[in-house]
């Protein structure tokens, strides 16, 4: 291989030679500082591995782009966006901020992506899954099930496209309201909260970690352009509501399970008097 690319002359390297050194332009290449004829030809072009629009795995092309990121690319500062998990994808990243808008964006996919793991390696080394990871998975499958296919409906047929129309920039073209993962995001962080504020005993390190962890992530939805504020606050809402649910199901149906603040804690907690008795 090494020999090919360093022997141009053979027939195999002319072919292969200006190849490599047009992949590497597109590639490497701000636009402003290519031919101008060139970064015509070489605008980015669509792709998508599922529908147009969906936002899931998605490349966009230049023409879908607003004037602002078309002047950008002009400029060399934005090269191309993807759309991954209906999560926007500019690059490159502009800063660290952007960078922690992407990281809350995935988190409500990392987090029972993790409780999964968890579940599944508990039930091979011990002949049964963990219930705080299994009720956790439960509870983001069940009521993201809920939100796409009743929530989302009813949001979609009754109120204007002003209010579920997502930010132009945004990949995903899908109905936005409401957000899908500001709610699974919020309905984990009700649960998890109401479940280590009520417990007998309380580890304030724990209620700290649940809402620096899950918190933002309204806050990195609208940031990243991929949401409205009033998308997000509206399944802030509902989400509340679904995670003291979960919680008063979990109370009323499965009581006596074991915590993870009760094995991993900074100390010894703090009793609470207010304990609620269902």
């Amino acid at each position: 291989w090494l020999k090919l690319l360093q022997e141009p002359s053979e027939p195999r390297g002319r072919r292969l030679w200006p190849a490599l050194q047009c992949v590497s332009r597109k590639m490497y290449t701000p636009a402003a500082t290519q031919d101008p004829d060139l970064a015509k030809v070489e605008k980015p072009q669509h792709w998508q591995l599922f529908a147009k629009g969906a936002g899931q795995c998605e490349f966009q092309g230049f023409d879908d782009w607003t004037l602002e990121e078309q002047q950008l690319w002009n400029e060399g500062k934005l090269r191309c966006k993807w759309g991954v998990g209906q999560v926007s994808l500019r690059l490159p990243v502009r800063d660290g901020t952007s960078f922690m808008a992407l990281l809350y964006g995935y988190l409500p996919f990392v987090i029972p992506i993790w409780w999964g793991i968890w579940a599944l390696a508990t039930w091979i080394t011990r002949g049964s899954p963990r219930f705080f990871p299994a009720y956790g998975i439960c509870i983001a499958a069940g009521f993201a099930l809920v939100n796409e296919t009743i929530i989302k409906q009813i949001c979609k047929r009754t109120l204007p496209a002003s209010l579920t129309s997502r930010p132009p920039e945004a990949v995903c073209k899908h109905p936005g309201m409401p957000s899908g993962h500001v709610m699974n995001a919020y309905t984990l962080m009700v649960w998890c909260f109401l479940e280590a504020a009520l417990d007998r005993m309380v580890h304030p390190e724990w209620l700290a970690v649940i809402v620096l962890v899950l918190g933002p992530v309204p806050w990195a939805r609208v940031y990243n352009k991929d949401h409205t504020l009033a998308q997000v606050i509206a399944s802030g809402i509902i989400a509340t509501v679904m995670g003291c649910i979960a919680f008063y199901i979990r109370k009323t149906h499965f009581p006596g399970h074991q915590q993870p603040w009760e094995w991993y804690n900074a100390g010894r907690g703090i009793a609470n008097p207010y304990t609620p008795r269902f």
